[in-house]
């Protein structure tokens, strides 16, 4: 299918989107009779035949918590099959997860909805076959609507993914959904340890058991371990998703982020020596701190499919990196500065351009930070300059008062006895 190209004189063919699912060739379009926005599916699977037969099972379901299937064509002669449906509403829950984890009140209200829409398509004996964050989404309303009923099924049957089939595996996914809502991981890495203090007996039993590969028989049991649920609690989650709390992967990311921000500040505010408070940045300096983060940085495990480099660096050691580091920083900050420093902070700011006093002070600020042997040549130039003035003082005193033979003359003479020279 080809961009622009128009689908049985109604729905017109736009940009092409993302699917996580082989077999489809996906295209976000408009349907030209009702000025409204459509999913148009190329099937490019093995089987197409199958998956245009779950299509036009699916058509049959009505529930406003399903995606609705609003076409089906092709399958005679050489025409591809194509399917036409609505698009999902607000955010979907795997951009949340990617980022963010909801609390309990929230995971049970998504899950709860998503379990009751399937028991809807279930009645009909229509199952989803394959349920997965990426198929769940939540409107500004607070309305959960899921997609891909019986279609994504067999596409991921085709794949090779499908695992099972029928209101057991729903069942089951929706339980690996409300563990990766509740943990914000995955539910294949979750553990015992993930599931939060505060969440209550029933949600954590079911954590548990989910944690523990046991699958759930049917919606209703897993409707029966959710509780009761409050689907207001919804209202606006697309707008607040920022307020959720961080996942695991979500911290690591902002905090990488944050270090990234701040390397990239620093480069466009460096245009010579940076001066703050007497703390010069030095370029040597902004690229040794650069290559630091970039270690720090580079090396840590994604969660949600991310690609984890050699060696990983758990979420501890970067909290203890980052916990030295601002001890550094807090160090360096109440760090008084030098006589020098100041005296050639001044200097600079009066001549930036002087490649001299830059000099100067760069290594003004090394010696105050890493210390070494003291340039005596000044002092010894300061001492003999003040020697030579007292001498210089002291000559001119002694000049004034002249020189006689009998400095006293009404002195007090010995009286030595006389000596006759004659005979």
């Amino acid at each position: 299918m080809l961009t622009g190209e128009l689908l049985d004189g109604r729905f017109e063919a736009l940009d092409v989107a993302d699917y996580d699912l082989p077999g489809v060739e996906r295209h976000l379009g408009r349907d030209t009779r009702l000025s409204t926005s459509v999913m148009i599916d190329s099937v490019t699977s093995v089987a197409p035949t199958a998956v245009r037969r779950s299509a036009l099972r699916a058509m049959s379901v009505r529930d406003p918590r399903l995606a609705r299937v609003i076409a089906v064509s092709g399958g005679s002669g050489s025409a591809p099959t194509v399917i036409v449906s609505e698009p999902l509403p607000g955010v979907p829950l795997s951009d949340i997860l990617s980022r963010r984890r909801l609390d309990e009140a929230k995971a049970r209200a998504v899950v709860g909805e998503a379990a009751r829409a399937l028991e809807v398509a279930a009645a009909a004996r229509v199952h989803h076959g394959w349920v997965r964050p990426a198929c769940i989404a939540i409107d500004a309303r607070g309305r959960v609507v899921i997609s891909g009923v019986g279609v994504d099924g067999e596409l991921a049957l085709q794949a090779g993914l499908r695992r099972g089939k029928g209101e057991a595996a729903d069942a089951t996914a929706l339980a690996r959904v409300f563990l990766a809502c509740v943990t914000g991981r995955e539910a294949e890495s979750a553990t015992a340890a993930d599931i939060p203090s505060g969440t209550s007996e029933a949600s954590r039993e079911l954590c548990e058991r989910t944690i523990a590969g046991k699958t759930v028989d049917s919606l209703a049991k897993l409707l029966d371990g959710l509780g009761a649920f409050d689907t207001r609690v919804l209202r606006g989650l697309p707008a607040g998703v920022d307020s959720l709390p961080l996942s695991l992967a979500g911290a690591v990311e902002a905090e990488k982020r944050r270090k990234r921000d701040r390397l990239e500040a620093a480069r466009k505010a460096f245009t010579g020596p940076r001066v703050t408070g007497g703390l010069t940045i030095s370029r040597e300096t902004l690229v040794k701190a650069e290559v630091e983060a970039e270690a720090v940085t580079g090396g840590i495990p994604l969660v949600g499919g991310g690609l984890i480099e050699e060696p990983p660096i758990a979420l501890e050691d970067l909290h203890d990196l980052l916990t030295f580091e601002e001890m550094v920083d807090e160090q360096v900050s109440r760090a008084k500065p030098t006589n020098a420093e100041l005296l050639y902070e001044r200097m600079h700011r009066r001549w930036p351009n002087s490649r001299r006093i830059t000099r100067r002070l760069e290594r003004a600020h090394e010696r105050a930070i890493s210390g070494g042997p003291i340039n005596a040549a000044p002092i010894l130039l300061v001492v003999l300059g003040a020697g030579l003035v007292v001498v210089v003082i002291v000559a001119v005193g002694l000049l004034s008062q002249g020189f006689t033979d009998d400095p006293d003359p009404g002195a007090t003479r010995d009286n030595y006895p006389q000596y006759s020279y004659g005979p």
